[in-house]
């Protein structure tokens, strides 16, 4: 144990008001779902901080929601990934099933938010760049004149130029709308370990409808764990403008400035990590050249 180490102070708010409260007396706090990456992170018990001051969000009944329609399902920030599992692996786009699925054993997934996946400090998990890729909105709660606010954003809109989510001062996500998607195009791939070996791994989510020769809607990010998520609308562009099936060639163009995007982005990823997204785009590449070679005559 450290030399004078002092507990941390414990606050369980049981509604939103209370956090609100709370929030407003300790500004600097640390939110604490799950704590699944919290107490992974190397000195993150015991602490060296002295009189930290933590907000336990497990007790909030209204972040344990979940509801769902014809259109989409709701997730309250503190529903884990096995919940998310149980109740909609029927009906949600298979790319969120298989980035849960990729994250570890239902000993974490059961302990694991899908607030706490999005809202980790220094480090990205593979989820955002999902819920990009989903068109995914996310319900931010905030401070403004001592009154807890709220507003609806899409991932897009609370991701920051270094590729980190970024919240408003005493913010947090509180929901998650995730619509059912019809596109008939969905790929996840994480390469490397996140939590082992971050510095080499690297995570990717797509959607598209593809038709006849085109893809309708396309998004694409790229997830590096101790950079960021990295996602343009340009890239989206670009394969929007594609007919397929591509060429080598045209394969090789179109890697090309993808990595354009991404380096422009994060100057340092490691050599290992521009090996495995490339390799990933030619996955994609040729799961997309398959399906349009393989559809039926009328369609194409």
């Amino acid at each position: 144990m450290y030399e004078g180490l002092s507990s941390p102070n414990i606050h369980t708010p049981k509604n939103l008001g209370e956090y609100a409260s709370i929030i407003l007396h300790y500004p600097i706090s640390s939110l604490w779902a799950g704590g699944t990456f919290i107490m992974s992170r190397p000195d993150s018990y015991p602490s060296r901080t002295m009189n930290a001051e933590i907000i336990y969000l497990g007790d909030i009944e209204e972040l344990h929601r979940f509801q769902r329609n014809d259109r989409f399902a709701e997730f309250g920030a503190m529903v884990t990934l096995d919940e998310i599992l149980s109740t909609g692996k029927t009906v949600l786009p298979h790319v969120l099933i298989e980035n849960i699925q990729s994250i570890g054993s239902r000993l974490i997934t059961r302990r694991a938010t899908i607030g706490g996946t999005m809202s980790t400090k220094n480090f990205t998990t593979s989820f955002p760049g999902t819920l990009i890729a989903l068109d995914a909105t996310a319900e931010v709660k905030f401070i403004k004149k001592k009154r807890l606010h709220s507003r609806w954003m899409q991932i897009t809109r609370i991701l920051d130029k270094s590729g980190r989510i970024t919240l408003p001062q005493q913010g947090m996500i509180s929901r998650v709308r995730i619509a059912f998607s019809e596109k008939n195009c969905q790929y996840f791939k994480e390469v490397g370990s996140f939590m082992l070996d971050p510095e080499n791994s690297v995570s990717t989510a797509f959607t598209a409808t593809l038709d006849q020769d085109i893809l309708i809607n396309p998004k694409i990010a790229f997830t590096y764990p101790t950079h960021g998520v990295c996602y343009s609308r340009d890239i989206d562009s670009i394969f929007s403008s594609l007919r397929f099936p591509l060429d080598d060639n045209e394969v090789r163009t179109l890697e090309s400035m993808i990595f354009t995007f991404v380096e422009s982005s994060f100057q340092n990823i490691s050599e290992l990590q521009k090996t495995r997204t490339s390799g990933i785009v030619r996955e994609i590449i040729d799961d997309l050249n398959e399906k349009t070679l393989t559809a039926p005559a009328e369609t194409r």
